[in-house]
């Protein structure tokens, strides 16, 4: 399990973050950006604790998600299209609409729901009522950690799924540094307490992961660099660097490696999508 060391002091939040902002020492600046109108701004009434049943565990904060109906092809009544969802990583959710730039870039294709969910203790979601409150003491700070955020983040589309008529759409994740490993976690978590191997973990438990890891980003050497299985792939680029392949596409900039790579992952998801319909139309 990833998780996070916040000192309560100085309020310093680590990031990895492809939103490449300073740490959060100018919150109230970063919390206030302002979005295209195709973006919608929600705010879902979540659970403070997933895993326990203390008094406090079913304490409520609201979480912020923001969805884009632009492109959608509808759900159940209409053509069970996909939802692309991104998961919050360690910064505010304002500017991941126009910045990760693959959901809006491919949704048109696959006529797509956009789902941007922020991260528990960032931007404005914070439990406890305010930032310092939420990061007082070692007790408040406990509920800050990746496993509570990947629930989060499941509760969340659970209920788009429900309130959309969203049932059968497939839903893809996507994440950049942090916020992809969450996306992998979500697979792995519960067996990363029995087994060490995470080759072997991802064997085992996991499916359709595309890891994508540029050769010039440092953090790509504690990345999965080679394939696991047929559908947990790896799509390491030489001359690629943190998270560029899920940023905006710039078509008169952009080199052929960085389109070629960014081909592959759409081919890829095209295949998941169009096995999860036909599985669904043989059990129907």
């Amino acid at each position: 399990m990833s998780s996070f060391y916040v000192t309560a002091t100085s309020f310093d939040i680590p990031r990895l973050s492809p939103i490449r902002e300073t740490i959060l020492q100018n919150f109230e600046i970063l919390s206030s950006a302002t979005i295209s109108e195709d973006f919608q701004t929600f705010y879902y009434n979540q659970t403070l604790d997933h895993f326990n049943y203390r008094p406090e565990s079913y304490s409520t904060f609201q979480q912020r998600y923001i969805i884009n109906f632009k492109y959608w092809g509808g759900g159940a009544d209409q053509s069970n299209a996909p939802i692309f969802a991104y998961l919050g990583a360690e910064s505010p959710l304002d500017n991941a609409p126009s910045v990760i730039g693959f959901l809006t870039d491919n949704a048109p294709q696959f006529k797509a729901l956009l789902v941007y969910i922020e991260h528990r203790y960032y931007g404005k979601s914070i439990p406890f009522g305010s930032r310092e409150e939420a990061l007082k003491n070692a007790s408040t700070l406990g509920y800050f950690n990746s496993a509570q955020a990947i629930a989060d983040y499941a509760e969340i589309l659970l209920y788009i799924k429900q309130k959309y008529n969203a049932t059968h759409s497939p839903v893809i994740v996507i994440g950049g540094s942090y916020g992809g490993k969450m996306q992998r976690d979500g697979d792995t978590h519960w067996h990363c307490q029995y087994y060490n191997d995470i080759k072997l973990i991802l064997q085992r438990f996991a499916s359709n992961i595309i890891f994508s890891n540029g050769l010039r980003d440092p953090y790509s050497s504690g990345g999965v660099l080679e394939n696991i299985s047929d559908n947990v792939v790896a799509i390491p680029t030489i001359n690629g660097s943190h998270c560029l392949d899920i940023l905006r596409a710039n078509q008169s900039s952009d080199p052929d490696w960085l389109v070629t790579q960014r081909e592959t992952e759409i081919e890829i998801i095209e295949g998941w999508i169009s096995k999860y319909y036909a599985d669904l139309k043989a059990i129907k």
